[in-house]
């Protein structure tokens, strides 16, 4: 099924359950993981021939990992599980890359999670000592500098928490 979207509007909204896939006919879409918190971040944008909330779809609908946005006014192709048999037959070429993607951010991820405990083990568990190289290390470095002392502080009696 096609459908329009007017610019600004979210899609899909992180942490809500979603059902369905959506390929961009026309049109760009931002990902974002925090989007309208202190946290906000911008994973990425989708434009032509993309897709996104296949993770819902093959999940069965768990909650959403992220918030997708319609950057500009767009036109979606919507593929729902009633769909998706049929979807896969006249789309193969379209699922490998699906399928490709998810592999692709499997190894981001794998990359990531190395870097931050690379990180870890560098710095001792000593946030504020060391400039974090991956993206997982800067992110969890805000949350872990929050609950930790400073010992120069501490060993003149103040303790002092870095954020």
């Amino acid at each position: 099924m096609m459908i329009k979207v007017p610019e600004g509007t979210v899609i899909i909204r992180e942490g809500e359950a979603n059902m369905d896939m959506y390929k961009i006919v026309s049109g760009n879409a931002e990902i974002y993981t925090g989007y309208e918190t202190e946290n906000e971040a911008i994973l990425g944008i989708k434009s032509k021939d993309e897709y996104f909330g296949e993770m819902g779809l093959l999940t069965g609908g768990k909650p959403s990992i992220y918030t997708v946005v319609a950057y500009s006014d767009m036109l979606l192709m919507r593929i729902t599980e009633a769909d998706i048999d049929e979807f896969i037959l006249k789309n193969h070429s379209d699922v490998y890359r699906i399928m490709q993607h998810m592999a692709e951010s499997m190894y981001g991820l794998k990359y990531g999670m190395d870097m931050y405990v690379k990180d870890l083990e560098d710095s001792k568990n000593n946030a504020y000592l060391k400039g974090f190289s991956g993206y997982f290390s800067k992110q969890f470095a805000k949350y872990n500098a929050t609950n930790m002392k400073d010992p120069m502080k501490e060993a003149k009696g103040k303790i002092n928490y870095k954020v």
